[in-house]
């Protein structure tokens, strides 16, 4: 047995175990739990408007989605195609229109699986011959699907890539030799220019020694994105994350002595047993260390079979098990509540904005004269959005016009690109005002004003104050979300508005 069938196993039996517990988390919304939830507050620290903002009866749905733990990840189409040309042909247009590509090759592998984690992907044991197989198994096949997309879409042999990178899993569990192959393959098949091509590699503290990071600059990354999620090492080994808050130090201090611009971290927050206090002095210390972006995510454990926007996974997260969740509340580190996020979130961005950082996009603080990560602007400033081509086990492939899955289940994957076949489970397209609201949705998400001028060059005849839109501004303006500069041709999301601009988006912007 190999240690794909090992790993199919193993999926397949928490699939089982966990189908009756997961269940019970999707549990009807009830206003009254979610309440009191929302009203549980730390009293050392001040109520945030998104709570006043929550609690109010106009605003019930958006207090819906967010204790239904939903968010956005990806933003699908309108209509289903029957086949991929349609896809192909607009993807190629687009390439040749927008004049540069957001790349990323996903490498599936990781050491172990945190116990939050739904995305797809294999364990391997780092060093073992096993591991070395798995990992040239996974590269060859990222090429080989590589070359289909090349094949189908000949727009990506001319196009610039602007940003590459080279994501996962944890694409720095796999060796160095690997990894070279694989950037010889790019770097030859698709057009880098050394004027605008921008290197950026994923990893994990515990993989990120010298010898990788000394590897990955000798392959061109200058950028390096790696999750901390906090620095308390009790709470790392009870979500299985499987190295120590000094390690996260000691490889942005590797980076930065081997020359790497950019170094950007994950927190996240709502993790079991922290308070405000704790997650502040993550955010404190991050601060400290002057990390290019401090990324802050919430704790999510819905299934994302469940969720729309989601990307899918195969297996669930170990924290979704209520059993799990329970076990860990009576051992002392409870849950927090809902009112209790949002102060986290309101005190440390109060923190971030003092020491000098700005949200953009959602959940990204960069420092303000370093300024966006390239490759969410990329994807979500209203000016840019330029085509995304994701290539490995789950991908996610979009233009404005239509975007497209490749399968997460690693089996039907390696059967697809074994027999020359892209393994795509869903390809959607959009109609004309599909196309425009997924454009404002994108926009709004960065946390940026929308801007009418941009609009109107976009979609000519529309306008941000016409019948269509202006009403959801306005109302998202009467309840204190947002706020509408028609002098400026602006509409500008307010403090809370960004908080809560996942719920907005994905109930409102229609």
């Amino acid at each position: 047995m190999n240690e794909l069938d090992d790993s199919q196993n193993l999926l397949s039996k928490e699939r089982g175990k966990n189908d009756v517990q997961i269940e019970a988390l999707r549990t009807a919304y009830s206003r009254q739990d979610a309440l009191a939830s929302l009203r549980d507050l730390d009293p050392a620290y001040p109520e945030p408007d998104e709570c006043r903002i929550l609690a109010a009866p106009e605003n019930d749905h958006l207090l819906e989605y967010v204790t239904s733990d939903a968010f956005t990840h990806v933003f699908p189409g309108d209509r289903e195609l029957d086949g991929p040309e349609e896809f192909f042909a607009s993807l190629d247009a687009e390439l040749r229109a927008a004049g540069s590509l957001h790349l990323w090759p996903y490498l599936p592998l990781c050491a172990y699986r945190c116990h939050y984690c739904q995305f797809p992907l294999l364990i391997v044991n780092p060093g073992t011959e096993r591991a070395a197989n798995s990992a040239r198994r996974w590269v060859d096949a990222n090429i080989a699907e590589a070359r289909l997309w090349l094949e189908a879409v000949p727009a990506l042999r001319e196009v610039p890539v602007r940003e590459f990178c080279l994501f996962g899993g944890t694409p720095t569990v796999f060796p160095l030799s690997e990894i070279e192959r694989l950037m010889d393959f790019y770097a030859d098949a698709f057009v880098f220019d050394p004027a605008i091509t921008s290197l950026r590699a994923e990893g994990s503290p515990d993989t990120l020694d010298e010898e990788m990071i000394t590897g990955l600059r000798r392959l061109g990354f200058d950028k390096l994105t790696y999750g901390i999620q906090t620095f308390d090492d009790e709470l790392l080994a009870l979500a299985n994350r499987r190295h120590t808050g000094q390690q996260a130090e000691d490889a942005l201090r590797l980076a930065r002595k081997h020359g790497f611009a950019r170094v950007d971290a994950d927190l996240v927050w709502g993790l079991p047993g922290q308070d405000v206090d704790a997650y502040l002095h993550d955010v404190r210390r991050m601060i400290d260390l002057d990390f290019s972006t401090v990324v802050m995510t919430k704790l999510h454990l819905r299934s994302f079979a469940s969720v729309d926007t989601a990307i899918g996974h195969v297996s669930s997260a170990v924290w979704e098990s209520v059993d799990v969740r329970e076990r860990i509340a009576a051992s002392g580190r409870s849950w927090p509540t809902l009112g209790r996020q949002y102060q986290m979130r309101a005190e440390a961005v109060q923190a971030l904005n003092a020491a000098g950082y700005a949200e953009h996009p959602t959940t990204y603080f960069p420092r303000k004269e370093i300024g966006a990560p390239i490759w969410r602007s990329l994807n979500l400033d209203q000016d840019k959005q330029v085509p995304n081509l994701g290539i490995g086990l789950g991908g996610y492939t979009w233009s404005s016009h239509s975007e497209g899955n490749i399968t997460s289940d690693p089996r039907e994957y390696l059967d697809a690109v074994s027999a020359g076949r892209l393994p795509l489970t869903a390809i959607t397209a959009l109609s004309e005002q599909g196309r425009e609201t997924r454009s404002v949705r994108m926009a709004m998400s960065t946390c940026q004003p929308l801007r009418e001028e941009i609009h109107q060059e976009r979609f000519p005849g529309s306008s941000l104050f016409s019948e269509r839109w202006l009403p959801i501004f306005e109302r998202l303006r009467d309840r204190g979300l947002a706020e509408i500069d028609r002098a400026a041709g602006e509409i500008r999301l307010t403090t809370p508005g960004q908080s809560l601009v996942e719920a907005i988006i994905n109930t409102e912007i229609k």
